[in-house]
């Protein structure tokens, strides 16, 4: 028969497999009683009645029966000549004929029977076996989509509710007594724990976010003013812009943790120019060059806008631009833009492969020797790439170093 990975598709092909042993069973026992019955009241019979013709030394002739008809020695018509000894079947003139060619005293003879009647009767049987055959294997097939669609169209409800994003109702199923049921609940209270587990995370996340907020406010009001006060000290404003970059930096942190908090669906998105956005990087930037022999690159040849949210986009530009300054000791960083990519290139060391194979879990970090950082910076930007619906990979640079690129939706 076939093969169906679907569901409903084994149970209409086994509903028909069954109807096809059936049928093919009462069809085949109807063959071998229609040849059966031909073989005892035709050919028996012809042996019989040519028997008794020639125990009569052939003198009675078409006397046992009105339906036979005998012939011998040159007597036999001519189509009859050529068959050879035994019973036969032939079309002879539209009829159909059932003869015995026999053989007594050296001479031939031969027993003719119509049986163009029972022909058409047999004929007529087997087109009636056949229709029956069709309209069972039909029948079947009606029956097992029937039976399928009874079984598995709540079986698809049921996937279809679950697979949908925007229900919010009573998964269908939950109130039956059969095994739907008994799955229906099972993936409804799966799916109440999983909604809970999330809905913690969200309120954790959003609760010590919104802690850190006041004391990181504090520290960046204090490191401003600590800046205007030591104007005539170079040597504590090092420390001072050290202290409020970090303060910054952890408090657009603490920004992006409270919008990954929230439900990508109901997150507003607003247009942003890229360009200016990714120069406000690059600026930000400038202090973690201090001492090196290394300079940052912005190729852009169109203004490039997209729908999103800015602080988020933010947060994966500055922490792919941080991580390229942090791994590269000298050369050149180079960050390109166009309508499809934001690409970040940097002539670093590269990551091992071993690192490369886990870059975007947590806490995995690349080369410690001159580095430091909590191995947290590329598993926010990839939480917030799936959060905005956008794409990351990480290839190595065929000049060296490490290639960041940021897939792009449709831009506006």
């Amino acid at each position: 028969m076939f093969q169906s990975d679907s569901l409903r598709g084994r149970m209409v092909a086994a509903y028909v497999l069954l109807a096809v042993i059936i049928v093919g069973f009462f069809t085949g026992s109807a063959f071998f009683v229609v040849a059966k019955i031909e073989k005892e009241l035709i050919d028996n019979r012809l042996v019989r009645a040519a028997d008794l013709w020639a125990a009569d030394s052939f003198h009675v002739v078409q006397s046992q029966t009105l339906d036979l008809s005998f012939f011998k020695g040159p007597l036999i018509p001519q189509p009859l000549q050529t068959l050879g000894l035994g019973t036969h079947e032939m079309k002879l003139n539209g009829r159909g004929l059932h003869v015995l060619i026999g053989e007594a005293n050296g001479e031939r003879y031969a027993v003719v029977d119509d049986q163009s009647d029972f022909e058409s009767i047999e004929s007529s049987s087997y087109i009636t076996l056949g229709i029956a055959f069709l309209g069972g294997i039909g029948l079947a097939i009606l029956i097992g989509r029937v039976s399928a669609n009874r079984v598995i169209l709540p079986l698809t409800k049921l996937a279809s509710s679950v697979q949908d994003k925007h229900t919010t109702g009573r998964l269908p199923g939950l109130d039956a007594t059969d095994e739907l049921g008994v799955l229906a609940r099972a993936i409804d209270d799966r799916t109440n724990q999983l909604s809970y587990a999330l809905q913690r995370e969200r309120w954790f996340t959003a609760d010590v976010s919104h802690e850190l907020r006041t004391p990181l406010t504090i520290m960046l009001g204090a490191a401003e003013v600590l800046t205007s006060r030591l104007q005539d000290r170079p040597d504590l404003l090092v420390m001072t812009e050290r202290i409020r970059r970090n303060a910054a930096e952890t408090a657009q942190q603490v920004g992006a943790l409270l919008q990954l908090a929230r439900v990508p669906e109901i997150t507003d998105l607003v247009l942003i120019n890229l360009r200016p956005l990714i120069e406000r990087e690059l600026e930000r930037c400038q202090p973690l060059l201090r001492g090196k022999a290394l300079t940052l690159n912005l190729f852009c040849t169109e203004e490039v806008s997209v729908r999103a949210i800015p602080e988020l986009v933010t947060i994966a530009v500055s922490n792919l631009l941080r991580n390229a300054c942090q791994h590269t000791e000298q050369g050149i960083i180079t960050i390109y833009l166009n309508s499809s990519q934001i690409v970040v290139e940097d002539s670093g060391t590269g990551l091992p492969d071993a690192v490369q194979a886990r870059l975007f879990d947590r806490f995995v970090r690349g080369d410690d020797d001159f580095t430091g950082g909590s191995g947290l910076g590329l598993s926010i930007v990839k939480r917030v790439v799936d959060h905005l619906g956008w794409g990351i990979r990480h290839e190595p640079n065929p000049n060296g170093g490490s290639r960041f690129t940021l897939q792009l939706p449709d831009v506006v």
